[in-house]
């Protein structure tokens, strides 16, 4: 019997061993590395908070302005309901603003529409933060319509946006890009696995670009925001129960990311008590990361009403 099968740890084995290579790596690897990371990090960190900013970026786009996180960065970055209210605040504030209206699902449109502004105002930096997340429940939706539509905003058009940019930056030899993910791209509720799979991907692409953009003096940085207070979550028919408790203001955060950004931190996440568990959970052995994720979905289908069905 067991002849036929190649030879491979045992499965009742593997999470002891899963757990103990966690418990190795963190203890004799990922703490001491973070310990010289808080030597290293220090002084500059010091530097930073007595000395004046720099020249700050001249030029920023930003995708997805009218509400929420983008409107806020707007505000915050011009010093100080929709795009036309946002575009008089930051005027206020002594910026220029110019609005684009693009879907970002449109690709071709997209790309010529940043080419076209990159040609006029070359742009230092770019906030990728346009992303779809109406979570909603419609039985008569085909799995493929809401799936289509979520990839099509939250990875395609978003991944478009930074390629065209990070293409015409890497000519430049400078810029910044910035990456609104979510800290459920580390864990989440099972019901939203198409939202889920979107953000854990940008986490991984954001990385991954980070490296690549070193070499052009591109500075890549990912931003995972917890609750924050917008049109979705503050939405009473969303089936996120309790959600407005942890609800954090989107001003703040944009003020974090501001000094984060300058900082060149490559991971960007506030409220960070909230981006701890989802973190701590994604770097469970994956057998009970397997048991946490059931445990948490019965939770969540039971409270919110959703039961088992996806919903995004």
């Amino acid at each position: 019997m067991f002849g036929q099968y190649p030879l491979t740890v045992p499965t009742f084995l593997q999470p002891l061993i899963q757990a103990w290579s966690v418990w190795i790596t963190t203890t004799f690897f990922s703490i001491p590395v973070a310990f010289v990371y808080i030597f290293w990090d220090f002084p500059s960190w010091l530097l930073n908070a007595v000395l004046p900013s720099p020249e700050e970026p001249r030029v920023i786009l930003i995708t997805g302005a009218s509400f929420g996180i983008g409107a806020e960065l707007a505000k915050t970055y011009a010093r100080r309901e929709r795009l036309e209210k946002v575009k008089d605040q930051c005027k206020a504030n002594g910026a220029n603003v110019e609005i684009l209206e693009c879907d970002i699902s449109k690709i071709e449109l997209l790309i010529q529409t940043l080419d076209d502004f990159d040609k006029r105002h070359p742009i230092d930096l770019v906030f990728a933060n346009a992303g779809q997340a109406g979570v909603t429940i419609d039985e008569q939706k085909r799995w493929e319509d809401l799936w289509e539509r979520v990839i099509e905003v939250n990875l395609t058009g978003t991944v478009a946006t930074i390629m065209t940019v990070f293409k015409r930056m890497k000519r430049r030899r400078k810029g910044q890009i910035a990456i609104t993910s979510s800290i459920v791209g580390y864990f989440s509720v099972p019901q939203m696995c198409y939202y889920n799979a979107t953000k854990a991907a940008l986490n991984s692409f954001g990385r991954d670009l980070r490296y690549l953009g070193q070499s052009y003096n591109i500075k890549v940085n990912v931003i995972n925001p917890g609750f924050i207070a917008s049109q979705m979550t503050l939405d009473q028919a969303q089936p996120l129960p309790f959600s407005s408790l942890l609800l954090a203001s989107p001003m703040k955060l944009a003020n974090i990311i501001k000094w984060q950004l300058h900082q060149n931190n490559n991971l960007i996440s506030w409220p960070f008590f909230e981006f701890l568990p989802a973190f701590a959970a994604n770097a469970l052995p994956p057998r009970v990361l397997d048991t946490v994720s059931f445990v948490i979905g019965r939770i969540w289908g039971y409270v919110s009403q959703v039961g088992d069905r996806a919903f995004t």
